[in-house]
C-alpha cells in the first residue's frame, strides 16, 4: 500500500451530523432543549458538533450557513425522529442527516512516489475517474462519512487539484 495520499481541503460535502445535549432525563426535555436551539439560533454555542464517525469533529467550520441548513432540516422532520438516547453515557444526541458541511477529504493513492502519484492524479482527474477504485473518506474519520459522492463533488475536486496538485499529494500519517 502507498504511503501517499490524496487530500482536498475546505470543500463541501453531504454528511450527517451528531452533537450530544445536555438533557439526561427524558426525550420530552431533549425536544425542548433542540426547541430552545432553534429558537436562539444558538446551535454552537457550548455544543460539540461532530460528523457521525468522527471522533475529533470533521467540521472545518461552524458558520451561519451551516446553523440555517441544520435548521432548515431540523423544521422539515419531526424533531423527535432525530433525537436517540445513548445508552451507554445516559444522554440524548441530536442527529441531523444529509448536510452540506465544509470539511477535508482523503483517499489513499496507489503510487509509491510524489511523481507517480502526481501522475497518477493527473490521470484520474483527465479521466474523470476520482472515484473509481479509491475509497474517500472525510479526513481522520473511522467510517466514510460522505452521504454523496456525484459529478458536482467531483468536479469540485478537480477544480481543487488542478489549482494546486503538490499541495493535494501528501504522505500518510
Amino acid at each position: 500500500m502507498s504511503s501517499l495520499k490524496l487530500k482536498i481541503r475546505d470543500i463541501y460535502v453531504y454528511t450527517n451530523l451528531e452533537v450530544r445535549l445536555k438533557s439526561r432525563t427524558t426525550k420530552e426535555e431533549a425536544n425542548k432543549e433542540v426547541e430552545r436551539m432553534i429558537d436562539k439560533k444558538k446551535l454552537f454555542e457550548g455544543y460539540e458538533w461532530k460528523i457521525e464517525g468522527c471522533e475529533h469533529g470533521g467540521i472545518n467550520s461552524l458558520d451561519d450557513k451551516l446553523a440555517g441548513d441544520i435548521i432548515e432540516r431540523l423544521e422539515q422532520d419531526e424533531t423527535d425522529e432525530n433525537i436517540f438516547w445513548d445508552g451507554f453515557t445516559a444522554h440524548y444526541d441530536l442527529n441531523v442527516g444529509h448536510i452540506p458541511v465544509n470539511t477535508n477529504l482523503e483517499a489513499p493513492l496507489k503510487s509509491g512516489t510524489k511523481e507517480e502519484a502526481a501522475a497518477e492524479v493527473k490521470k484520474i482527474c483527465a479521466e474523470k475517474n476520482l472515484f473509481e477504485g479509491y475509497e474517500w473518506k472525510i479526513e481522520d474519520c473511522d467510517e466514510g462519512g460522505i452521504n454523496d459522492l456525484n459529478e458536482t463533488l467531483k468536479n469540485e475536486i478537480i477544480e481543487i487539484i488542478n489549482k494546486d496538485l503538490e499541495t493535494c499529494i501528501q504522505e500518510c500519517a
